[in-house]
C-alpha cells in the first residue's frame, strides 16, 4: 500500500488536528504541560482543545491550548508559555 493511502497514526492525526484547528504544529501527544499550575500529560484532542491527564488523575480533562498553559520539551525546559503572567517576550511558542 502506498504511503499516501496508509491510515494516519494517532500521533500524526493529533498533529494534523492541532495544525488545522489551532495552527500549533509543534504540540505532540505525550508532551508534558502545566495548566493553571497543575502538571499533566497531553493524551489527545477534545474538539480544538487538548485532552490532558493531570498528575494523580485517571481521566482526561478538556483544556484550551493557550489558557494559562506552559509546554515542556523532553528535557523539562519550557518551550511555550501562555500564562497571563509570562514575562514580556516569553509569551507563546519560544523554541
Amino acid at each position: 500500500m502506498p504511503a499516501s493511502e496508509r491510515p494516519l497514526t494517532a500521533g500524526q492525526k493529533f498533529i494534523e488536528d492541532m495544525v488545522r484547528m489551532r495552527g500549533m504544529d509543534w504540540v505532540r501527544l505525550g508532551m508534558q504541560v502545566e495548566v493553571d499550575g497543575k502538571p499533566g500529560t497531553i493524551r489527545g484532542t477534545h474538539g480544538g482543545n487538548l485532552a490532558v491527564v493531570f498528575k494523580g488523575q485517571h481521566f482526561r480533562s478538556n483544556c484550551h491550548p493557550t489558557w494559562e498553559t506552559r509546554y515542556f520539551n523532553t528535557r523539562g525546559e519550557v518551550i511555550a508559555d501562555y500564562r497571563a503572567n509570562a514575562k514580556p517576550g516569553e509569551r507563546g511558542y519560544a523554541e
